[in-house]
């Protein structure tokens, strides 16, 4: 995004942080009489129609105040509000709040929502955080009936998987056993990309137990957002965008849809920190009239990830700043565990 000569530049920032305040839009009128910006109120017009025709703002018409668009809030957020940082007393009391809690990672989820909730009145969601990648340990097989095995594959997380697989051809115990093992030599340690990566000289029965496996632990790692907390329904219906009807059926059912809100979670899994998508930016439909702000936070293959959801009026320096400071200190509490 182009960045903005400074006079305009400031100007968009003033009609954002007062239409996210007020909920109203912002007359020109207005800007001149209450910020010092050394030009006249016809100046302050004109940059108001050039940010229109930029697409950055919108006004009913030429004499009403102007609306931030979804561009106008991403140029907020990219170029205006990114240093934010809380201040050190906010910095310290989140901290005190998660030194006294319980010193649990599904406990430090619980909290961040609670204290995202209740700080800027939005939705919010936290996971547990759990290792990226399920890793191979071993396999052990049972010979049921003719054509009918029973695997059971423990995953080097603790985790044991079991699946019923239907043979081609019967296997007795002893041969099963053989198979077990030599797999067990082949995969110790590795991820399912590891495994299909390789290129060993299977059997049929084999191949087909290999392909059973990385099913599972593919599975397995796509589930690893499974586990989350969520609150502010009543946040999030008292904002007057979402007053409407349909609007508010949309989007709660959007937030009830489990595969929606993992797939939203995911988004953030390779570590790259926070990430703000804006109306229209959003892949859900229901999410298109929302800013979605969410980070990744953990340490090593331990990670989770905390957002919120709300309108895209909403507080951007405040909710960046703080969720940018509790995944820190999250992360920071997750080094501190034993290994």
């Amino acid at each position: 995004m182009t960045e903005l000569p400074d006079r305009r530049a400031e100007i968009l920032r003033i009609i954002v942080s007062d239409y996210i305040a007020s909920a109203n839009p912002v007359a020109s009128e207005m800007i001149a009489r209450v910020y010092s910006l050394g030009v006249s109120p016809a100046t302050i017009r004109h940059e108001m129609a050039r940010l229109e025709e930029e697409g950055y703002i919108s006004r009913p018409h030429t004499s009403a105040g102007g609306i931030p668009s979804d561009k106008g809030y991403r140029y907020y957020v990219q170029w205006l509000v990114r240093q934010a940082r809380l201040d050190t007393d906010d910095q310290l009391a989140i901290r005190r709040f998660f030194d006294e809690s319980e010193q649990e990672p599904e406990a430090w989820a619980r909290l961040a929502v609670s204290i995202l909730t209740q700080k800027l009145d939005n939705f919010a969601i936290a996971t547990v955080p759990r290792t990226q990648t399920c890793h191979f340990r071993y396999i052990n097989l049972v010979a049921l009936q003719d054509l009918l095995v029973l695997l059971v594959l423990v995953l080097q997380e603790g985790k044991v998987k079991k699946r019923l697989l239907q043979t081609a051809e019967p296997a007795s115990q002893d041969e099963l056993m053989v198979c077990a093992n030599k797999l067990n030599s082949l995969y110790n340690g590795f991820d399912y990309r590891n495994i299909k990566a390789k290129k060993f000289a299977l059997s049929l029965l084999e191949q087909d137990l290999t392909d059973a496996v990385t099913e599972i632990m593919e599975a397995e790692d796509r589930h690893r957002y499974d586990q989350y907390y969520l609150d502010g329904w009543r946040h999030l219906v008292s904002h007057i965008e979402f007053m409407e009807g349909k609007r508010m059926l949309s989007l709660a059912e959007a937030l009830e849809e489990r595969s929606v809100l993992v797939s939203l979670l995911a988004s953030v899994q390779d570590g790259s920190g926070l990430r703000v998508t804006i109306g229209d930016e959003n892949a859900v439909e229901a999410f298109q009239e929302c800013s979605v702000i969410l980070s990744n936070y953990g340490v090593d293959d331990l990670r989770g990830a905390i957002g919120i959801i709300g309108p895209t009026r909403m507080p951007y320096g405040k909710a960046i700043s703080m969720i940018d400071c509790i995944s820190a200190v999250m992360s920071d509490l997750l080094k501190r565990l034993p290994a």
